[in-house]
């Protein structure tokens, strides 16, 4: 499943837009509701010091406010995803209790699996995208999508983080 180069165009100008974060991370809604079957798409800020998150962006601001803040303290989650800049996959209702609090909600929302990509700027995570989704199993080519859309996603994060 490649990119299309209509897509790609979408993304580049959404970086040359007056609001380049909001921008780009509407686009990659669009563009993942569509190829991954996203039913939630949230991007969220990341405060290393206290280990939170608060959330800058939602398809779903009526579950998932923009704004809100959580707490990730020193999981296993927050060390592969905050501390690692590494990708996180979860599948089914046991991976996203482990590392979920709030997983009943998502349950509610009808998630079964997601993908959690960092946005790292200068070595630190600066941000995190979650591509929630119905499915509840996660294929190798969403993942791969997901981490390009992580990638389409960091410029505008890199000017906010300085």
């Amino acid at each position: 499943m490649p990119v299309a180069a209509h897509e790609l165009a979408e993304l580049t100008a959404a970086l040359a837009s007056g609001d380049p974060r909001n921008a780009v991370l509407r686009v990659v809604e669009r563009l993942s509701t569509a190829r991954m079957q996203t039913v939630v798409f949230s991007a969220s800020r990341c405060f290393l010091g206290s280990m939170e998150l608060e959330r800058v962006y939602s398809s779903r601001p009526d579950l998932y406010p923009v704004g809100a803040r959580k707490t990730k303290r020193e999981t296993g989650w927050a060390q592969q995803v905050m501390r690692d800049h590494e990708v996180f996959v979860g599948e089914g209702a046991l991976e996203m209790a482990a590392a979920f609090d709030d997983q009943e909600q998502m349950a509610r929302a009808g998630v079964r699996s997601i993908i959690n990509v960092p946005i790292v700027v200068d070595r630190a995570c600066v941000a995190v995208l979650a591509f929630a989704r119905h499915a509840e199993r996660v294929a190798p080519a969403d993942v791969l999508l997901a981490k390009l859309f992580g990638i389409a996603a960091t410029a505008p994060f890199v000017h906010a983080s300085r």
